[in-house]
C-alpha cells in the first residue's frame, strides 16, 4: 500500500455515512490498547474558530518546550494537515504504516470514516508520546468520535446554526451537542454568546461539578492595532498578558486568541509549565492558512477565507469592513448544498462587484450555474466557471485591470482547490 492507496481507502469508508455512538470507538481503541488514555489532551468543541482556537494553542504549548499534537478537520492542502505533530504534518510513510496497522481492526469493528481517522490519531500521537494533543471535535461534541477522552481543559469556541440535521433547530439544542465535550470535574472556558447557548452549557458544567469560565465575564481582551500585517491585543483575566502579537486577522481571531490563552493559563494552574512568554511567543508564532489570509499574485490582493457557513460569513463581513472599508471585492466562490448558499450570498452580496461562480471536485457542492443564478436573483453580477481554478484565473485577470481584491470564500474545498491553482 503507498500513500495514495492509503487515503484512498481512508475516502471510501465515507459509504458508510456516520452513525452516532461511541461503541465502535470504545471498542477499536481497546484492542489498541486504549493509547488515549495515555494522552494530555485540549478538547475544543464549538461552531466556528475551532481550528483557529486550536492552532494559537498548540502554538502556545510548543513554545513552552512541550511536544504537541495537534488534530483538526477538515484538511486543507493535504490529508496530512489533519494530524500535526510540533507545527509538521505527519509523513505520508506515517499515514501508510498507521492505516496498515489499523485497518483489521476498523473492518472488524465498522469504524465510519471519521471514526477511523480519529483512531488513527490516538494510536500515531500516543506512539508518537506527544506531551500534549490538542483535539478539535468534527461535529458536534456528545457523539463526536473525539469523545472518549478526558481533557485537561475542555474548550467551546462559539455556538451557531449549522448541522441543524444531526444537532437541532435551535441554539440549545445545538449547545446541547456541543456541551457533552464536559467531562466530571473538568474545568470549562468558552467564547460563547447569547443567553440561550450560554444556559445549557453553564447547566451541563453545574452538573458536572466543572468549573465555567466565559468570556466577556471571567475574562476578555481589549484590541490594540490593527492591519493587514496583523493585530495586537492585550488579555486580562486569569493574570494580564500585554502587547500580544496576533498574525490572524479579524476581529473573531481577537476572541479565539483570548479563548486560547485562556485555556493556556488553565493549564498553568493545573501545574503546567507555562509562562506568559510562553504565551506572547505562542501566539505571536500561531499560523491558520486559509483564514482571511492575505497573499499578493502580483500587484493584486488575494484573500483566501474558509467562511463555510452563515456563521463564518458573518466573522468575514466584520473582517472585510475592518480592512477594506467602503471597497468591493471580486468574489470567486463555491459553496456547498447544504450550508444555505442562498443566505450566504445573501449576506456577502453588499460587498462583492461581480461573482465567479464554481464548485470544488465534491457531488455535493452547489453547480457553478445554480449559484450564479442565485446570484443574479440578489442582483448580483455573476457568471459560471467548470472549475475554482478557471474562476479564479479569470477573478486575478480582472482584477489587473480595476485594482480591486479577489476573495475567495464560500467552502474550504474551494479555498483548498484556490491555493493548490496558486501553486501553494
Amino acid at each position: 500500500m503507498n500513500y495514495n492507496e492509503a487515503v484512498a481507502y481512508i475516502h471510501s469508508l465515507g459509504r458508510l455515512g456516520s452513525s452516532l455512538g461511541l461503541s465502535r470507538m470504545q471498542a477499536a481503541l481497546a484492542v489498541l490498547g486504549n493509547p488515549e488514555r495515555t494522552l494530555r489532551v485540549v478538547h475544543v468543541a464549538g461552531t466556528n474558530g475551532k481550528g483557529s482556537t486550536s492552532s494559537i494553542i498548540a502554538s502556545i504549548l510548543r513554545s513552552s518546550g512541550l511536544v504537541t499534537g495537534l488534530y483538526t478537520s477538515p484538511y486543507l492542502d493535504s490529508f496530512t494537515n489533519r494530524f500535526g505533530l510540533d507545527g509538521r504534518d505527519i509523513t505520508a510513510q506515517g499515514v501508510v504504516d498507521m492505516v496498515q496497522r489499523i485497518r483489521p481492526i476498523a473492518e472488524e469493528v465498522g469504524l465510519t470514516q471519521f471514526e477511523f481517522i480519529t483512531t488513527l490519531a490516538f494510536a500515531f500521537y500516543a506512539e508518537q508520546q506527544v506531551d500534549a494533543l490538542v483535539l478539535e471535535v468534527g461535529l458536534g461534541g456528545r457523539f463526536d468520535a473525539t469523545n472518549v477522552i478526558t481533557p485537561a481543559v475542555s474548550v467551546i469556541t462559539n455556538i451557531g446554526f449549522d448541522h441543524m440535521e444531526f444537532l437541532g433547530d435551535t441554539l440549545g439544542k445545538i449547545a446541547w451537542e456541543k456541551a457533552g465535550i464536559v467531562k466530571p470535574h473538568v474545568p470549562v472556558t468558552t467564547a460563547v454568546e447569547g443567553s440561550e447557548p450560554y444556559t445549557v452549557i453553564a447547566d451541563v458544567a453545574n452538573s458536572s461539578n466543572a468549573p465555567l469560565r466565559l468570556l466577556g465575564r471571567d475574562y476578555g481582551y481589549v484590541a490594540r492595532e490593527a492591519s493587514l500585517a496583523g493585530q495586537t491585543l492585550d488579555y486580562w483575566g486569569l493574570e494580564p498578558i500585554l502587547g500580544l502579537e496576533l498574525s490572524l486577522l479579524g476581529p473573531h481571531q481577537l476572541k479565539n486568541a483570548a479563548l486560547a490563552v485562556d485555556a493556556a493559563l488553565m493549564l498553568k494552574g493545573q501545574g503546567w509549565q507555562i509562562t506568559p512568554q510562553h504565551i506572547t511567543t505562542g501566539v505571536r508564532s500561531a499560523r491558520w492558512p486559509g483564514r482571511f489570509e492575505v497573499m499578493p499574485v502580483g500587484a493584486t490582493t488575494v484573500i483566501m477565507d474558509g467562511a463555510h457557513n452563515t456563521h463564518g460569513v458573518a466573522a468575514l463581513i466584520a473582517t472585510l469592513e475592518q480592512y477594506l472599508p467602503g471597497r468591493k471585492v471580486l468574489l470567486v466562490s463555491g459553496i456547498m448544498k447544504d450550508k444555505s448558499p442562498a443566505t450566504m450570498l445573501m449576506g456577502l452580496a453588499p460587498y462583492v462587484r461581480r461573482l465567479y461562480a464554481c464548485a470544488p471536485d465534491l457531488p455535493r457542492a452547489t453547480t457553478p450555474s445554480d449559484l450564479a443564478q442565485i446570484a443574479q436573483r440578489l442582483g448580483l453580477s455573476a457568471e459560471s466557471y467548470h472549475s475554482v481554478q478557471q474562476a479564479l484565473a479569470a477573478a486575478i485577470h480582472e482584477a489587473k485591470h480595476s485594482g480591486e481584491a479577489v476573495l475567495v470564500a464560500g467552502s474550504l474545498y474551494t479555498v483548498s482547490e484556490a491555493r493548490a491553482a496558486l501553486g501553494l
